[in-house]
């Protein structure tokens, strides 16, 4: 678990491995989440839980392209869980809800 004062990381290592975020994912925690993601391996599944996530700026966007990416290149896929009701407007403003694959 990774945590800074406005972001908590958990990892959970199964099929698929779950990261769970809870908090603000910006330029300061994003890092968090970015080791989080970049730990687990390219060919396996990952879920990414933002139900608890009340915040994202750029910089949050950035690690959940880049894992999303890296998790294609690998062979498997990334899915987003949950995300809070901010979480969903900024996926949608920005055009990433028909890139990303989202579980409600």
């Amino acid at each position: 678990m990774a945590a800074t004062d406005n972001l908590t990381v958990t990892v959970s290592n199964g099929d698929p491995a779950v990261v769970t975020a809870q908090g603000q994912i910006d330029s300061f925690t994003s890092t968090s989440l970015d080791e989080a993601l970049a730990g687990l391996p390219a060919d396996r599944p990952i879920s990414v839980d933002l139900s608890g996530v009340d915040f994202v700026d750029s910089s949050g966007l950035r690690v959940i392209v880049r894992a999303h990416k890296r998790q294609l290149g690998g062979g498997s896929g990334l899915t987003i869980v949950k995300p809070s009701e901010p979480v969903s407007r900024l996926l949608d403003m920005t055009g990433l809800t028909s890139e990303l694959t989202i579980s409600q």
